[in-house]
């Protein structure tokens, strides 16, 4: 006997709206989360527990009126209006479950729960076992030897079991109980009255003591408290009980041979997954489609067959290239082999050292694509091209401006999402799996736990390396159309393109750091640590691990009895830095714990980590930076994130003049934009005050609190000078009265006051404001000055916190994103003028950029960097630019 498997579809599907990520969308902006969150369930299901053979059922509501709304008007009335993009996910839902294999049924005039009553007590017959999933309570009435119930116990995929024996542990009733328990407690969530006065505590005792509500009804003492309540609320309770009694007998009209799943509707689901975009699903059913796309694949393995691959690549309209190297970093990499995929859907591999040739030679190889790769006009494709372009340029080949990154186009498309690695990219918009690197350990040999690539052989890495160049040929066909729909191929073009061979020589040529100071400050940090923790030892009467919270808790709230504020997820008493500093009054341990915290964070972070990543050919730190990292378009840098570095007190600055230039004779300059994201506010806003104000070279901060505290300009306090910069920035990023009155120390009433101040200050702003959210509401998305754009789904939402998120990021995107838009523009035509000089830009922090420039350069680089800075777009204010000559970054 085959087992049947029941889903409450309608409630499953708002639970997963809820559970899952909101802002999860596909590249053109459809919602996806609940749709997503239900086929993760499913597949959980069919991979676990579901056989050929069983029987499944989707079942859903129909939105008709029922008898139950007969019985009761208020019958779920109180439930809140279904989220629109809820209802945009439905159809979607069923289509997918559909694909699945799995019947989806509804019918008028009764709800998914009765429908799944039905087909359980029919089934009982039929099946050995049978399994319903659902959130809701009324089920379990259900539940006997046959019929158990999974319930989510957090978001959608974490399931308990229910059988009669959990019922009673959990309820201390018995199934058949569960309705006369809701008839006298009612159920809140969907309006059942329940008698009032009567909680869950009072009806199960009362249900165990009389058996049934009947029985209640017949044996209890009137004239007593609780009897008084039923008799009061007594047609409540029967009516209640009429609507949380599910339908057992309804005419479906379906035989169990038409719920039998068969397996999944593969083409079609191939589709559908495609569509949403589901590449982790495709992945985890193992559903490609690779018969159309393993094109032929030649090895090139002698001088003749490489050059006329030479010839063709001459006479293309484009190269998609792809090197395999024998290491991440660029500035050790030796090239191991290459591959190339051209318009006419060729692909080769070119292997220069493989242990087990043939190879081509590298100064053969190295001397032909030169001609190719730096001709001006030559096309070049491919999928994270800044890797490429450091390692060909470590070998001399300086490449002309890329044409298209595939990892940066699907980017633009899609900035909220995480990962843009090839294999991703192919799952998402191929549906296809390329041959994973494990796959080649396992083909070449079980000994390699590290396989290099020149231990490949030239058939295997013909097969790996020219499918990367393949596949990243027609990511591009496909890519290139949809950036032109989206109008995002002028951000590619003259933004990120252009970008890339910028960065490449920022990080090829690194950061020079004193090695000796640093090491010198970290024994003046742990020197700083030993006496901190002296000085809490005495407070605290004895010795305790300083980086273990449960010991710090200890200390502070059970042996020093300080009143905790907060509590961690595991229930003890917070030691988190926020809530320290807030008890930092109650006692003078706390303040050394967090001074403690501030010196041992420093030292593990950047004194102890930074000497040892100095690369031991150029004596210097090289970060990465990316270009995929944020949602706004900013930089960010990692290994190690240099764009971190403290910058506010003292400690801080002591780190950054560690920075400085490697050579005697030359200077370190940091240009910094002056309050760039505020002038783009002016400009984008149009506010004619906040305009006049970076026109006349106002100071905006002292102009801002001079409003707000209604005083004159030359009556503003430092303090107020701080609390006017703090409300400019916190309009920018949307920050609320509570988040200013927090930041400031201000009292709530007083943080609203200022904001409201503000914008009766600058009216344009607040319009301008209201104008983005509204267009991101119409077509959800915003855009920067120059086309850049993001996916606001958080819009749709009908929890109002999640509304508020969109609206901040709608707010702040256009702002931020145009400001890192200006910045990038800076460094590309900065980079081109400093190509005949020996002055390096080698850091790029949030508004600034940081050189490393000999002295007889200085004067031109102030000159030039000023010029391309301030001049590089024309705003409605000034771009203005701080600039400082030092021996140090600090």
């Amino acid at each position: 006997m085959a087992r049947l498997f029941l889903f409450d579809g309608t409630g499953l599907a708002y639970r997963a709206y809820y559970a899952v990520d909101q802002s999860l969308s596909t590249s053109s902006g459809l919602p996806t989360n609940a749709t997503y969150g239900v086929l993760r369930m499913l597949v959980k299901f069919l991979k676990e527990y579901i056989e050929i053979g069983d029987c499944v059922a989707f079942a859903m509501d129909k939105k008709t009126h029922t008898y139950r709304h007969e019985l009761l008007e208020e019958y779920k009335a109180q439930r809140p209006q279904t989220p629109d993009a809820m209802i945009q996910q439905l159809p979607y839902i069923k289509k997918g479950v559909e694909a699945l294999g799995i019947k989806v049924l509804e019918y008028e005039g009764c709800e998914a729960d009765d429908v799944i009553a039905t087909l359980a007590k029919k089934g009982e017959d039929f099946f050995k076992e049978i399994y319903i999933v659902t959130g809701d309570k009324d089920i379990l009435q259900l539940v006997n030897e046959k019929i158990k119930v999974w319930r989510p116990l957090k978001g959608i995929s974490d399931l308990e079991l229910y059988d009669s024996s959990k019922v009673k542990e959990k309820f201390q009733v018995d199934p058949s109980q569960i309705i006369d328990m809701l008839s006298l407690m009612g159920d809140a969530v969907d309006n059942i009255p329940g008698v009032k006065g009567i909680g869950m505590k009072t009806a199960i005792e009362l249900i165990q003591k009389y058996g049934n509500l009947e029985n209640i009804y017949q044996n209890i003492d009137k004239n007593s408290r609780i009897g008084k309540l039923l008799v009061e609320g007594q047609a409540d309770a029967f009516k209640s009980k009429k609507l949380v009694t599910l339908m057992k007998d309804l005419d479906l009209g379906i035989e169990w041979e038409q719920l039998k799943y068969t397996g999944y509707r593969e083409n079609e689901l191939i589709e559908f997954l495609k569509q949403m975009e589901f590449s982790s699903v495709m992945k985890e059913l193992g559903l490609y489609t690779q018969q159309d796309i393993q094109s032929t694949y030649i090895a090139v393995k002698d001088e003749k067959i490489f050059m006329d691959l030479i010839n063709k690549m001459k006479k293309s309209q484009y190269v998609v290239i792809d090197l395999e190297t024998d290491s991440l970093s660029p500035l050790d990499a030796r090239i191991v082999g290459f591959s190339i995929s051209l318009p006419d859907k060729s692909s080769y591999y070119v292997p220069i050292a493989h242990k087990n040739g043939p190879n081509i030679k590298m100064s053969l190889v190295l001397d032909n694509l030169k001609q190719i790769l730096e001709q001006p006009g030559t096309k070049i494709i491919g999928q994270n091209l800044k890797y490429d372009y450091s390692v060909l340029k470590m070998h001399g080949i300086n490449i002309v401006k890329p044409a298209f990154d595939t990892m940066i186009a699907a980017y633009l498309l899609n900035p909220d999402e995480k990962r843009f690695g090839l294999d991703e990219l192919a799952m998402k918009f191929l549906n296809y799996k390329m041959i994973s690197f494990d796959e080649l350990v396992k083909n070449n040999s079980p000994l390699f736990s590290s396989l290099n690539f020149s231990d490949v052989s030239i058939e295997d890495a013909t097969r790996y390396s020219a499918e990367d160049a393949d596949v990243t040929r027609r990511l591009y066909e496909i890519l290139n159309v949809k950036l032109h729909e989206a109008d995002l191929l002028n951000v590619l073009e003259k933004i990120e393109m252009p970008l890339i061979p910028v960065l490449v020589d920022m990080e090829l040529t690194g950061v020079y750091m004193n090695i000796d100071y640093l090491k010198d400050l970290s024994t003046k940090y742990a020197n700083k640590m030993n006496e901190l923790s002296k000085q809490i030892f005495e407070y605290a009467k004895e010795s305790f691990n300083l980086n273990s919270p449960k010991q710090v808790a200890y200390i502070l709230f059970e042996k020093l009895k300080i009143q905790g504020s907060k509590k961690t997820s595991t229930g003890d008493l917070s030691t988190r830095a926020d809530v320290l500093e807030e008890l930092a009054d109650e006692h003078p341990i706390v303040q050394l714990i967090l001074e403690y915290r501030k010196f041992q964070k420093l030292k593990s972070t950047y004194l102890d980590v930074l000497p040892r990543l100095v690369h031991p050919k150029t004596g210097r730190i090289h970060t990465s930076f990316h270009q995929t990292g944020t949602a706004t378009g900013r930089l960010s840098s990692s290994d190690p994130n240099l764009q971190n570095l403290p910058t506010r007190q003292e400690e801080g600055k002591e780190i950054r003049r560690a920075i400085v230039p490697q050579k005697s004779g030359w200077k370190i300059i940091s240009a910094d934009y002056s309050q760039i994201e505020l002038r783009v506010l002016a400009h984008l806003s149009g506010d004619q005050k906040l305009i006049e104000a970076f026109q006349k070279e106002e100071d905006i901060h002292t102009f801002t609190a001079s409003k707000i505290f209604q005083v004159r300009e030359d009556q503003v306090t430092p303090q107020m000078r701080a609390v006017g910069k703090m409300v400019n920035f916190s309009v920018i990023y949307g920050v609320s009265p509570y988040g200013l009155s927090q930041r400031t120390g201000l009292a709530y009433e007083q943080a609203q006051r200022f904001i409201n101040e503000y914008f009766s200050l600058y009216p344009s702003v607040r319009e301008y404001f209201a104008k983005v959210v509204a267009y991101a509401k119409t077509y959800g998305h915003v855009k920067t000055m120059f086309g850049r754009k993001r996916e606001v789904p958080q819009l749709r939402s009908k929890d109002a916190s999640i509304r508020q998120e969109g609206e901040r990021i709608a707010v702040n995107t256009p702002i931020q994103g145009t400001a890192a838009d200006i910045m990038k523009l800076a460094m590309i035509d900065l980079h081109s003028k400093m190509k005949q000089m020996n002055s390096k830009m080698i850091l790029q922090v949030h508004d600034e950029l940081v050189f490393e420039v000999p002295d007889n350069e200085v004067e031109q680089m102030l000159q030039i960097i000023r010029q391309s800075m301030e001049g590089v777009v024309k705003l409605s204010v000034p771009l203005k630019v701080d600039i400082v000559v030092s021996e140090n970054w600090e």
